[in-house]
């Protein structure tokens, strides 16, 4: 649950003067309330640039891609099934 919600909506900090949305909506609709939902979103897009770069999946995808575009032509790389003669 999100520090904030549990901040105002259950320590009841600031409520209900603080609240995060009104009027039933399901997204934030006031101005705290939108600003806490696009850094939510920026956080995401930065942990996930970070576990990528820690990770090195992007070299490893292009390492692994490029070993598969250069090992031969298709056929190489293609099991054939040996269908049985009939008889």
């Amino acid at each position: 649950m999100p520090l904030a919600v549990v901040l105002i909506y259950i320590g009841e900090i600031g409520y209900p003067e603080s609240k995060m949305w009104h009027s039933g909506s399901w997204a934030p609709n006031t101005p705290h309330g939108i600003f806490l939902y696009i850094c939510k979103w920026l956080g995401v897009g930065f942990m996930t640039v970070g576990v990528a770069k820690a990770t090195q999946i992007l070299e490893k995808l292009r390492s692994k891609w490029g070993s598969l575009r250069s090992s031969g032509s298709k056929s190489d790389n293609v099991e054939t099934i040996k269908q049985p003669s009939p008889e």
